[in-house]
């Protein structure tokens, strides 16, 4: 029987970090600066779009042509706030959250469908 909550640890291979952004710096001039702050370090499952899961997964939440992979991560806890609009830092590539799954609301599975971000908008 298929349980949508079960991640093989041998799944999660992909060391990623995801990001979040703060307005609230400023420049050496004083001027505001935004940069990006480290929220989780983990490990992760990635895929494709081409997948299955991704489709019935997310099929309400998010347009297909705007997605390049998915990510999967064990539920980082009450204290880490991951969102749509943060970053994912993954193999010198960074992927802008676009929807985020708590899986079945239950706190074990976290599925996070991402676009790549062309590397002259980082």
């Amino acid at each position: 029987m298929f349980n949508p909550l079960v991640i093989n640890s041998g799944e999660l291979r992909h060391e990623i970090t995801i990001q979040t952004e703060d307005t609230k710096s400023t420049d050496a001039a004083g001027q505001p600066s935004a940069t990006w702050a480290d929220v989780l370090t983990t490990l992760a499952k990635v895929e494709g779009v081409g997948s299955s899961a991704y489709k019935s997964s997310f099929s309400d939440n998010v347009r297909t042509s705007e997605s390049s992979d998915m990510f999967t991560i064990r539920w980082p806890g009450t204290n880490v706030v991951i969102e749509p609009g943060q970053r994912i830092f993954f193999a010198g590539d960074f992927y802008e959250i676009q929807a985020v799954d708590n899986v079945m609301h239950r706190n074990r599975k976290v599925r996070i469908a991402t676009k790549i971000v062309d590397e002259d908008s980082n």
